[in-house]
């Protein structure tokens, strides 16, 4: 009699946690899908909240650049604009420098660039200009203007005395290297740089998911232990470092960087590493450059992933390609992986859904950036 006793109770509790389990099953996939934290959007002036870029586009934020004024068509944020980038849960966050409202302010000068209205086209006499060209991570996505690379670049260069002003040309209708050679030969050139440096970012170079390159999530068949291992295995994020994931991304036919949305208007496969036109705009902005008998620099930013103690970053292979091109053609070059490496990788975004480099990686890489760029030019 007990034995049959004992028998029902571990039916019954079988029964049990399958019926929970289902249940449990059931609720995570009606469940609307999980968000990271700190969804952006954007605010005008005046306080009116605006969803996306699109919405933005409409509202006449931006304003398009078409060929031949640009090599493809491309947006940037409309002269003498001020708006404010907006990121949710503020609160929980944290960020300090959001504002109470998790509001970061963007104003864009009459010239067209995030910068301030007194660095024209025309240069005071006595005055040294660095001008910075880049996407949003020399815009400086996500943090406010003074907390950015390029005026931590100024601030140091400053020091001396000397009267040293960067110009920040970041995503200003240019966001691929062909198109930062255009925009040095037709834009950026008028602000009369006496020395320039090119930011590229890897996104810039090999399909990617944005601004990372995400390798399969679990996939088990029930979403509720694909939640549990998604919770307790390996991020998405963390790629298997026995993949070649460079020599996989660079050998990536176009169709299927596009069917896999891995590149599209903003990263177009035609400017990727793999078919040689960063390559080339490298020396063609160095040409430039030489004619006017002033040094062109080139840093190199990194997924900011992989990074942290213990973890592997997984596209050095690139980063070595890319110094040994520049290498062969005389162009000095700055790798910041290596100041970033040992500090985890979530403690450098702007947020868990913006994974552009915060203030903390900004202060990191300002002083390589520093140091190298007074290695090869002198105010």
């Amino acid at each position: 009699m007990a034995r049959t006793h004992r028998g029902r109770k571990f039916v019954l509790a079988a029964a049990a946690t399958v019926f929970c389990l289902l249940g449990c099953e059931l609720a995570v996939r009606l469940l609307p899908p999980g968000r990271a934290l700190g969804q952006l959007s954007y605010e005008t002036a005046a306080g009116e909240r605006i969803a996306d870029l699109g919405q933005a586009l409409q509202r006449g934020f931006v304003t398009m650049l078409e060929p031949p004024v640009v090599p493809r068509p491309r947006g940037m944020f409309l002269p003498g604009l001020d708006f404010f980038l907006c990121y949710s849960d503020a609160a929980t966050l944290q960020r300090p420098w959001f504002d109470a409202e998790g509001r970061v302010p963007v104003h864009i000068s009459a010239a067209g660039i995030r910068d301030r209205d007194d660095v024209g086209h025309q240069k005071p006499s006595g005055q040294r200009r660095i001008v910075c060209i880049g996407d949003s991570f020399t815009f400086g996505w996500g943090v406010r203007d003074e907390d950015g690379w390029v005026r931590l670049l100024e601030r140091e260069l400053r020091a001396g005395g000397q009267d040293v002003r960067t110009v920040n040309c970041g995503a200003a209708a240019a966001l691929c290297v062909d198109e930062y050679a255009w925009g040095l030969r037709n834009r950026f050139g008028a602000f009369q740089p006496d020395a320039v440096v090119v930011t590229l970012c890897l996104n810039d170079l090999i399909p990617s998911s944005g601004l990372f390159v995400q390798g399969p999530a679990p996939d088990t068949g029930s979403r509720l232990l694909d939640r549990v291992l998604g919770a307790f295995g390996h991020s998405p994020l963390e790629l298997d470092p026995a993949i070649d994931w460079t020599g996989l991304l660079l050998a990536m036919p176009e169709e299927d960087c596009l069917a896999g949305l891995l590149c599209g208007e903003n990263n177009p496969f035609a400017a990727m590493w793999s078919q040689g036109v960063p390559q080339r705009s490298l020396r063609e902005m160095q040409a430039w450059c030489r004619e006017r008998n002033l040094p062109l620099l080139v840093v190199l930013w990194p997924f900011l992933q992989g990074l942290g103690p213990g973890r592997v970053y997984p596209f050095q292979r690139l980063h070595d390609e890319v110094a040994r091109d520049c290498a062969a053609a005389g162009i000095p070059f700055l790798d910041v992986r290596p100041v970033l490496q040992g500090t985890r990788q979530e403690d450098l975004w702007v947020t868990p859904a913006d994974m552009h480099p915060n203030p903390l990686a900004q202060r990191l890489a300002a002083p390589a950036i520093g140091h190298f760029v007074r290695e090869h030019w002198r105010p």
